[in-house]
């Protein structure tokens, strides 16, 4: 018999769900959250195939960790903003290509599969990958404008 913290008993919909905890060389499965002092992957198996999902990241200001170093020149810092900003801006053209390049392999799904474009799965499947692209966009667009600050307020 399987245990699950909510009810004592596992169901068919818990099964589904593993958790890989991992702490040094050591792997372990379980069909419960992993303690404190091992990092947590969740394994899904949905129709044969199994996703993997990594625990989340915080996220952490570029920035501050640099100057959490303190061993950073200004000039240093000012070529490293530059870079990031740079670098920031080529990610948001290639996110701009990726999602044109999604949104064409739809269309020839959609055609290939004879399917109208007012269907409503196809309208499902354009709008979420236009979700995930903008969602993209717009935080890496909110860290461009974070950087650019930060370097404006170095020049002053």
């Amino acid at each position: 018999m399987l245990l699950s913290s909510a009810s004592g008993i596992a169901t068919a919909g818990d099964s589904k769900l593993i958790y890989k905890c991992i702490a040094n060389d050591e792997v372990i499965f379980s069909q419960l959250p992993c303690p404190a002092n091992y990092t947590q992957h969740q394994i899904e198996y949905h129709y044969g195939l199994a996703t993997e999902t990594p625990p989340p990241t915080k996220y952490d200001d570029p920035l501050l960790a640099m100057l959490a170093q303190k061993d950073l020149t200004e000039a240093q810092l000012q070529r490293w903003l530059k870079s990031e900003i740079e670098r920031l801006q080529q990610e948001q053209q290639y996110l701009e290509i990726r999602r044109t390049s999604d949104l064409e392999q739809l269309e020839r799904q959609r055609y290939w599969e004879d399917t109208p474009q007012q269907a409503p799965e196809f309208i499902e499947k354009l709008h979420k990958i236009n979700l995930r692209y903008d969602a993209l966009k717009q935080h890496n667009h909110d860290a461009l404008v974070r950087l650019q600050q930060y370097r404006q307020q170095l020049a002053e």
